[in-house]
């Protein structure tokens, strides 16, 4: 992230060229984009030629995430749950005990889910197909019948110490990521993209 000026473009572009050099990597700029915001149109696009990348525009993805410089819908959103559900199907943990499918989801939820949820608040209906992906692994099926649901979701999700299996609820975690955010934030510690 750089101010659109002259200098600051020039800047960009040598410490860019000054990586390919050092690393000996090469940076292709014909597949490159260039985000800018805030200038006209003619102003963006000659940001974008000084860079030799193509101007950019939003909703695009980067590293899986879909960034946009507005609300994000359900739709967009969804595919990064449907990788959830492909990581844990029933079938997976029809071997497992009860204690293996309460890590894997765990640790399912935290490397797929946990980068999205810090930056965005999830719809309500995302979190109810996360926590019905998880359900359906926890109550895995033996054969083609579906094991009966002795205990609520949120009864499961609770810590140790109230009753519960501490699998994470997405909601709640949701809501932890971003305010820690905000905390971090309100004192100061965010850096440029603040």
């Amino acid at each position: 992230m750089v101010e659109g000026s002259e200098s600051d473009i020039s800047n960009l572009k040598f410490l860019l060229l000054c990586f390919q050099q050092m690393s000996g990597l090469r940076i292709n700029f014909d597949k490159s984009e260039v985000m800018v915001l805030g200038y006209a149109q003619d102003e963006r696009q000659s940001i974008a030629d000084r860079l030799n990348c193509q101007l950019g525009s939003f909703p695009t993805t980067y590293l899986g995430i879909p960034i946009s410089d507005s609300r994000l819908t359900v739709a967009e959103l969804r595919p990064t749950v449907g990788k959830l559900q492909h990581r844990i199907e029933p079938w997976q943990g029809q071997w497992l005990s009860k204690a293996a499918r309460t890590v894997l989801i765990n640790s399912s939820l935290s490397s797929l889910l946990l980068f999205i949820m810090s930056f965005y608040s999830l719809p309500e209906t995302l979190h109810h197909e996360i926590a019905t992906v998880q359900g359906r692994f926890f109550w895995a099926f033996e054969g083609d019948k579906q094991k009966y649901h002795m205990v609520r979701w949120s009864e499961i999700c609770k810590p140790r110490d109230q009753g519960g299996l501490r699998i994470m609820s997405s909601k709640r975690m949701n809501i932890a990521l971003l305010t820690r955010r905000l905390w971090r934030i309100a004192n100061g510690d965010g850096g440029l993209w603040l």
